[in-house]
């Protein structure tokens, strides 16, 4: 620690050294790596923890600092595609998949899917006023959660909660999976791989988003541009042969047979609009995201979401007026066949020829990278959850990159397991999509009304008719999408978000149980305590990691008691002659095992050696070897993990772990 002070205030690399006086009271690490690579009492690393590290920082980048946070935000040409790739994205499947319900009366019915598509973009208007006003008055995201939490109660802010986490972990399944579907239009014979290839592409976004969001939104900037360039391009050369009448009918395609089982009728058109809604899911991905956005954040979050707004309408109502224009037909059950997008493509740019492949790739892109804005938001909403104690506390913490992991890898792994259960069939999936996001919708703006009628600020009457308007409206399509979709799969999503709000109850139950057995009140003072004190070593064999145990319990106590279970007598006393000609002062004890068992026998010996003395402190020493790969940990310290759960807690010993390293 001496050259501590040398290096005080030095420059390494881009980095500043701060370091005390080896006795001060104050002492700043800067990040691994920074004094590990000039300080030679730093224990050497091993080959396998440097090749991790470089691994981890081919993966990952260097770590950030906490004061690099205000950096790692994202300016508005960024945080577009971060926050609203998952609502661009909808373009691509929500027209198919209102075609595909309409079909079960006839495709003769497709006639009603522009006018349907209407009223979502009327919706969508009402939405994207209603939570610019969230934005301004909730700066700090959290959006549906912290409006409905703080307005209509914890119940309330929960039930949100969990409709919102339900919401992300389909959007990443259903938009990956409709991502391939597209990729599997181009290229039929990858199809049967559909499942693997989501699976994968979901890991890939994972480890993006582990990098921090501004790497992510720098990655994903130009598939989600080349997308929303494609796709205008397509709508406008597609208007202006259909002005010029020389728009052409698609062809070629795989008409849907044996679906007209239903009759026409206002359900029909329900489900049919509860489907076309989907393109809605991921409007409310801005108003979660504030604190991501550069200063002036409310503004800047703003700005974009009239921005993603207006391209939304645009693209949803072109794709939905040219597919029923030039005769699209939807993918089947099951996601077989072609895709409305890619009929349109190949029809309005002439063939499968270059422009085509730029849209259906761009189409793929788009719709995996939706995912990305379920990784934004899914890990910010659980660190909120968890700060107010309803998650387990490690989804609050950043990672080196300021990403919160631990929220990104949940959602991976739930997303992958949705995708498997249901084969990667978008289809499947888009029945169950759109009722959690609307579910917050509605009590997010009914937060709001509370909200405006407790504040009553400049303007409050006309906050407050919008937020309201927007509450009724988003309410109504609640029922019509759980009436519609319930025999869909809807009925699971009905089941599973009181089951998460009841998880959430019992963690926070769980927190406060435990905050209040573990609270320190601050007026009592602790006065000093002095027990006498043992210490005993856990010793299978003699081993390099023994002898350390018994030289760091030298240092906390006059005896050092090495206590071996033993099989054989014989074995036994071998093991004592060694011990003490090695380890001068170190004392053996036998304890016979007749019954062949190792862990009992030495908890037993420690419980009643305990009762000859009652007020001795006994501190329990359980060396550790730590393998060299983590492929050997199932191999060692089986009984060590076995000792420390039947000690850990008893009030008269104390359990320390004396790990041991090979160099």
């Amino acid at each position: 620690m001496a050259e501590h002070s040398a290096l005080k205030g030095r420059k390494l690399g881009d980095r500043r050294v701060v370091v005390d006086r080896p006795h001060a009271r104050y002492f700043r690490y800067l990040g691994p790596g920074v004094l590990e690579a000039k300080l030679e009492a730093q224990a050497p690393r091993t080959v396998y923890q440097r090749r991790m590290a470089t691994i981890r920082g081919l993966l990952f980048g260097r770590p950030l600092s906490s004061a690099e946070e205000l950096a790692e935000r994202l300016p508005k040409w960024k945080a577009l595609p971060v926050f609203s790739s998952d609502v661009m994205s909808s373009v691509a499947y929500a027209t198919g998949a209102m075609m595909l319900i309409l079909a079960g009366a006839g495709t003769v019915n497709y006639q009603y899917v522009l006018g349907l598509s209407v009223v979502v973009v009327l919706l969508l208007v009402i939405v994207t006023f209603s939570y610019r006003q969230t934005i301004r008055a909730y700066p700090s995201g959290g959006g549906s959660y912290i409006v409905a939490h703080a307005n209509l109660g914890v119940l309330a802010g929960l039930v949100a909660a969990g409709s919102l986490l339900t919401d992300y972990v389909l959007t990443v399944s259903v938009s990956v999976s409709a991502g391939v579907q597209a990729m599997y239009s181009a290229v039929p014979a990858i199809q049967d791989k559909a499942v693997a290839i989501t699976a994968v592409c979901i890991l890939l976004v994972m480890i993006v988003n582990l990098r921090g969001l501004k790497e992510s939104g720098t990655l994903f900037a130009s598939p989600t541009y080349i997308f929303i360039g494609s796709m205008l391009l397509l709508i406008g050369v597609g208007l202006f042969e259909s002005l010029t009448g020389q728009l052409h009918a698609v062809t070629d395609v795989e008409k849907l047979s044996g679906v007209a089982t239903e009759n026409m009728g206002l359900f029909l058109l329900c489900k049919a609009f509860a489907d076309g809604c989907s393109a809605m899911t991921g409007t409310e991905a801005v108003a979660n995201g504030v604190p991501a956005f550069k200063p002036v954040e409310w503004k800047n979050a703003q700005q974009t979401m009239i921005i993603m707004a207006t391209l939304l309408g645009i693209m949803f109502l072109g794709t939905s007026y040219l597919a029923v224009n030039m005769g699209a037909h939807p993918a089947g059950i099951g996601g077989a066949g072609e895709s409305v997008t890619s009929q349109l493509g190949r029809t309005i740019f002439g063939g499968r020829g270059p422009m085509y492949y730029i849209l259906q790739f761009a189409t793929m892109g788009i719709l995996i990278l939706a995912a990305n804005t379920s990784f934004a938001d899914f890990p910010r909403l659980s660190s909120i959850l968890a700060r107010d104690s309803f998650f387990p506390r490690q989804f609050s913490l950043r990672g080196e990159r300021l990403a919160f992991n631990s929220g990104i890898i949940a959602l991976s792994l739930a997303s992958i397991g949705l995708v498997v259960a249901f084969n990667g069939d978008p289809n499947r999936l888009i029945g169950l999509y759109a009722i959690g996001v609307f579910t917050s919708f509605t009590l997010s703006q009914s937060g709001m009304v509370k909200h405006w009628f407790t504040e009553r600020g400049s303007g409050w009457r006309r906050s407050a008719l919008i937020n309201g308007v927007g509450a009724v409206v988003t309410a109504v399509v609640v029922v019509v999408i759980a009436i519609s979709k319930f025999d869909q799969g809807v009925w699971m999503i009905i089941i599973v978000v009181p089951i998460l709000v009841g998880l959430m109850l019992f963690i926070k139950h769980e927190y406060d149980e435990e905050g209040r057995g573990l609270s320190v009140q601050p007026d009592v003072v602790f006065g000093t305590t002095h027990r006498r004190q043992r210490v005993v070593v856990a010793a299978q064999g003699m081993s390099r990691a023994v002898v350390q145990a018994v030289r760091v319990g030298q240092t906390m106590g006059e005896e050092v008691q090495v206590v071996h279970v033993t099989l054989d007598h014989a074995e036994g006393e071998q093991f004592r002659e060694r011990v003490e000609r090695q380890l001068p002062g170190a004392h053996v004890v036998l304890v016979e095992s007749p019954y062949r068992a190792l862990v009992r026998p030495f908890v037993r010996y420690l419980e009643v050696s305990q009762t000859e003395d009652p007020d001795r402190l006994t501190i329990v020493l359980l060396p550790e070897h730590l393998p060299r790969h983590w492929w050997d940990r199932v191999l060692y310290n089986q009984n060590v993990h076995r000792i420390r759960a039947a000690l850990v807690g008893r009030k008269d010993f104390v359990v320390l772990d004396t790990p041991y390293r090979r160099a």
